[in-house]
């Protein structure tokens, strides 16, 4: 009789044991201050013991437990090597420490991550999964053959008949069950899929998802910073820029005491100044963003005037507005090869181009046109080196719209996704040209981009 052996010899370990160890780990101490390990063990898990996967690639677990793309290059991003060495470790402690009574052991053999189940020896020292060789544990699996002679049968055909047509309806009442129990489960992932999609819509597409994961699935905090329209509305009346320092210690505000100014100036730019206002399209382009995530714990709002240096340089930032209402994108304009300027005298922006490769400009400006903008969007990395930040600035409030609308999309993410179709997404600079009816942003044209390797 051929039968599959555990390590000790006892009969084959059922699907219902294993998938009861897989639960008891996940719900371990060990696992519940780890929540990306518990997805991962019960990813592949549920791959093996419930849908009976014998093989699970990189790159399917890279897109479904971490947010990578489906076709992502395993050999620059190792994310998934990384914490399948961590998930062993802490099998091993678990098995030493809260599941040391345990009677059956998993682990994962190096090389492979399909989970490998078998019985804890009875007899002489007790083994932890992390002492084994995983040879062995794949050699524990092999079928074996009993080499017990039977004894010849004493039963009649007729009683042989019996046992035979119970066994096998018994057998059939099983697989039907376990085929059910499949189909169910493929119906709750597909389920939980599809909820994941709507509550998280950057993970619907693989280009939304190849993006945004830079900032939603990093684990660190997310800041939307909006702009301080208060601050330009101040600048234009007294025709002087505001450098971040002077905004950082509120000197701005002894701009009231400047020497010709009138009374009835003085209270208008104090009144001005006690309020802090915003653009009505940055507060549509934060909603974009934050509309991709919702429900998201580490994805925060603040304004430019609130904004400290010890939560941009910790935190990922997503900076909305141009240096004259946001003085902090005034941070990143040595980093970057398109820029915004202000003239406060004739107060208008303008972008400057500080290379300008065949048919650019070296200077976009709106002057005459009133209904055209430029923009840029900027994805650049942070000061601590371990964070990234996005710049999306116009020269008024549609052309930010427009560019938050291109970064926040499928269209014009797929842009620069062609220029490096694998692996992580670069850094890269847009500049956007757009086009205007009633205050709503209509064709957008990119002019200008830069890519730049991380």
């Amino acid at each position: 009789m051929t039968k599959v052996a555990s390590e000790s010899g006892h009969a084959e370990i059922s699907a219902a044991e294993r998938w009861d160890l897989i639960e008891r780990i996940g719900s371990s101490n060990e696992f519940k201050r780890a929540l990306r390990l518990r997805e991962l063990l019960q990813y592949i898990g549920t791959q093996s013991v419930k849908l009976g996967v014998t093989a699970i690639r990189e790159q399917e677990i890279g897109a479904a437990v971490f947010g990578r793309s489906e076709d992502y290059d395993t050999s620059l991003d190792n994310i998934v090597r990384v914490n399948v060495t961590e998930l062993r470790k802490r099998l091993g402690l678990y098995f030493e420490d809260e599941g040391s009574s345990e009677t059956l052991l998993v682990e994962i053999p190096r090389g492979a991550y399909v989970p490998v189940f078998f019985r804890r020896p009875v007899h002489g020292e007790h083994e932890s999964p992390g002492s084994r060789d995983p040879q062995d544990a794949s050699e524990s699996l092999i079928p074996v053959t009993d080499s017990l002679e039977q004894e010849e049968s004493t039963a009649s055909s007729t009683s042989a008949g019996k046992v035979s047509l119970a066994y096998l309806r018994s057998h059939l009442i099983a697989v039907g069950c376990a085929v059910l129990l499949c189909c169910v489960f493929a119906f709750l992932l597909w389920q939980n899929s599809v909820l994941r999609s709507q509550v998280n819509p950057w993970l619907a597409d693989p280009v939304l998802r190849a993006f945004w994961c830079e900032f939603f699935d990093s684990g660190d905090e997310v800041d939307i910073v909006t702009a301080d329209t208060s601050l330009s509305l101040v600048e234009d009346i007294l025709k002087q820029p505001v450098s971040l320092d002077d905004y950082l210690d509120y000197k701005y505000k002894n701009r009231v005491d400047l020497p010709g100014l009138t009374p009835e100036m003085r209270t208008t730019v104090n009144m001005i100044l006690g309020r802090n206002l915003g653009s009505v399209g940055d507060y549509q382009v934060a909603e974009r963003v934050m509309k991709l995530s919702a429900h998201s714990p580490n994805l925060k709002l603040a304004s430019a005037r609130a904004y400290t240096p010890e939560s941009i340089k910790a935190n990922n930032v997503i900076l909305i507005g141009g240096p004259q209402s946001n003085p902090w994108v005034n941070l990143y304009k040595d980093r970057m090869d398109f820029y915004a300027e202000y003239d406060v005298i004739q107060q208008y922006s303008k972008f400057i181009n500080r290379a300008p490769a065949p048919g650019e400009q070296p200077v976009y400006e709106i002057i005459a046109e009133p209904n055209q903008g430029y923009s840029i969007v900027a994805f650049v990395p942070n000061f601590s080196g371990h964070r990234v930040a996005l710049i999306i600035a116009g020269t008024d409030s549609q052309a930010t719209l427009a560019a938050g609308e291109w970064v926040t999309s499928r269209e014009g993410l797929a842009v620069i996704r062609q220029k490096a179709p694998s692996g992580r997404f670069p850094f890269f600079e847009v500049l956007l040209s757009s086009s205007k009816l009633a205050g709503t942003p209509l064709r957008v044209e990119v002019k200008a981009f830069r890519i730049h390797q991380r």
